[in-house]
């Protein structure tokens, strides 16, 4: 009876083994180290995965196949040039630089949607070659994938490694009141003044419409290349059975979301541990009797392109402070160094921010920057640059585990100031407790993201998705926008002939 028993376990876990496709074309790496866990799980679970990508296993597996993009464009790593972001006017600020980021990004990405499409190890899906039961689609600033999506005609599942981009809601059926939810462009929390509401507004609704006439060619193009006509990329986009974002509430923000919207931040910590350092590394940290300081921007954004201004500014703090500090460098050009400071062209980030002696971790707020020291209890000075960054960097704030320097104001004072205050054992405390409330969930990231990808393939998809409709959206977008716009007009004109009184309220 238990050999019975056993026989029928093996044959019904055979069972639940299904063929999963993943079409993760983005050229970021930061990008794909979200999605890579998840994939490599799903097979070590004994799915059957195919991973398209620009960044193929160097582990082979036995059930995973990996279809290398590698040569049809140019990687996303270390591109980003800091001086097109020092620009401290007010108009750059608040707007240009975004525009422009999210523009060339758009354009950028239609590129590699056309060179995908015509490489020969496409064509196989091209054509809707090979029997899926799911299929895993990047969610990002492209449509591209959703043809490809839509001629299999197998359940699909999104995957998003930042918050809600200003289109997503309207496509996932979230509640997209910019009066309760900011943009995740701007530097903005919930709790927002009445002319931050006018500029959520307008941010919100200009990028929704933006995005959508940027990418209108990409219908075109992939309708030339699958040979037919094809529903509109974004409504195949809003039938994904679910979306898996790489957010959670306690970090990014409470959100009203359909059921659909799954939260797994930190999925790519999963079954990560803490690696021994070099021996010359771990004797720097080691030996620094007041901790060290981590310093890094990221993989996107080239370090070594710090205009010379903010360069000497953090130098001259640097050599102040009785902590050493690691700081990532890509270049050999780096002199005059002070004698606490070490740079390293590549550094273990993970392993160095769970390392006991270190106190304070100054980044760039990106998402996957930020989770890393969260999950270590470290706190931080985010100096946000672009994209979701400043976003992320004003929940951290909230949050009480970081200060935020914005890139165009970063000089001695600022980041003087910044790590007085984030150097302190109060502030070192609030990042561990913080951890711990991060990172206790009824189940694991990883997990969770499997269940959800396991009961899709399991139902042939299902629809939790609060649908949108046009015609009320379009509602939405014009009574919000004349709200804005009369309600400023009002305001103006009532505090310009009577002035203002300041009323306090208290809050629970």
């Amino acid at each position: 009876m238990h050999f019975l028993l056993i026989v029928f376990t093996i044959f019904a876990g055979a069972c639940e083994s299904y063929r999963i496709l993943a079409l993760l074309p983005y050229t970021g790496k930061s990008h794909f180290m979200v999605f890579e866990p998840i994939v490599d799980e799903l097979a070590r679970r004994g799915h059957h995965v195919t991973v398209v990508s620009f960044f193929p296993s160097a582990t082979p597996r036995e059930n995973r196949r990996d279809v290398s993009l590698v040569g049809v464009a140019p990687l996303n790593v270390e591109v980003m040039d800091l001086k097109n972001y020092d620009d401290a006017s007010f108009f750059a600020r608040k707007f240009y630089n975004q525009f422009v980021l999210v523009t060339d990004l758009i354009k950028f990405n239609l590129d590699i949607c056309e060179r995908i499409l015509k490489a020969d190890v496409f064509n196989e899906f091209l054509k809707a070659q090979g029997d899926y039961d799911v299929i895993l689609v990047e969610h990002f600033n492209t449509d591209c994938m959703q043809g490809i999506v839509h001629n299999y005609g197998v359940p699909s599942i999104g995957l998003m490694s930042c918050a809600l981009l200003p289109w997503g809601p309207d496509r996932v059926g979230a509640d997209m009141n910019p009066a309760k939810f900011p943009s995740m462009l701007l530097p903005l929390t919930e709790d927002m003044t009445f002319f931050e509401l006018v500029e959520n507004t307008f941010n919100m609704y200009f990028y929704l419409y933006w995005h959508k006439y940027l990418i209108r060619d990409e219908q075109t193009l992939l309708e030339e290349n699958v040979g037919h006509k094809l529903p509109p990329l974004g409504d195949i986009s809003s039938n994904a059975s679910v979306i898996l974002v790489n957010t959670h509430h306690t970090l990014n923000g409470v959100r009203v979301l359909p059921p659909s919207v799954v939260e797994v931040g930190g999925v790519h910590l999963h079954n990560k541990t803490v690696k021994a350092l070099p021996e010359h590394l771990e004797q720097w940290v080691s030996q620094s009797k007041h901790g060290f300081i981590l310093l890094s921007f990221g993989s996107l954004i080239r370090g070594s392109s710090l205009p010379p201004k903010r360069f000497d500014a953090i130098l001259r703090i640097f050599a102040l402070l009785p902590q050493r500090i690691i700081w990532k460098w890509e270049t050999d050009d780096i002199k005059d160094l002070p004698e606490n400071v070490m740079v390293l062209k590549w550094l273990p980030q993970y392993d160095l921010l769970n390392h006991p002696n270190c106190v304070a971790f100054i980044t760039h707020a990106g998402l996957l920057s930020l989770t890393e020291a969260v999950a270590a209890g470290v706190p931080m000075v985010v100096v946000p640059v672009l994209g979701d960054q400043p976003g992320n960097a004003a929940y951290a704030k909230q949050a009480g585990i970081a200060e935020s320097v914005p890139f165009y104001d970063l000089d001695e004072n600022t980041l003087n100031d910044a790590l007085l205050k984030v150097l302190t054992p109060e502030m070192r405390a609030r990042a561990k407790a913080f951890s711990k409330v991060w990172s206790e969930r009824p189940l694991s990231p990883m997990d969770t993201a499997i269940y959800h990808i396991e009961y899709t393939a399991r139902h042939k998809g299902f629809h939790l998705l609060s649908r949108r409709h046009d015609y009320s959206t379009e509602l939405c977008v014009l009574k919000y926008g004349i709200l804005s716009v009369f309600s400023t007009i009002i305001f103006v004109i009532v505090s310009s002939c009577f002035g203002t009184n300041k009323v306090k309220v208290k809050q629970s």
